[in-house]
């Protein structure tokens, strides 16, 4: 099962924040149980990489926390389970 959310990079919501929520709801786990985020990827330049693009092309695949995470310019995030 593939979950998407939306985010807007214009928002004061950040990109990170969004990703660690979804995967907190299907993991069902609070977000403070989760495994920091930065053990899988920089978040620092996740953010930085999709607030300063000027293009819709962007995209970011990363595992984290035994999901899957593709994130595009567009304002997607999906998350899926990832296959072992």
């Amino acid at each position: 099962m593939v979950v998407t959310t939306q985010y807007d990079p214009h928002s004061e919501q950040t990109i990170v924040s969004s990703i660690v929520e979804t995967v907190s709801n299907l993991a069902e786990q609070e977000v403070e149980e989760l495994p920091p985020l930065y053990d899988s990827i920089d978040p620092e330049a996740v953010e930085r990489l999709f607030r300063q693009s000027e293009t819709q092309q962007l995209k970011l695949i990363f595992q984290y926390c035994g999901y899957t995470i593709r994130v595009n310019a567009t304002g997607t995030i999906a998350v899926e389970a990832s296959h072992q």
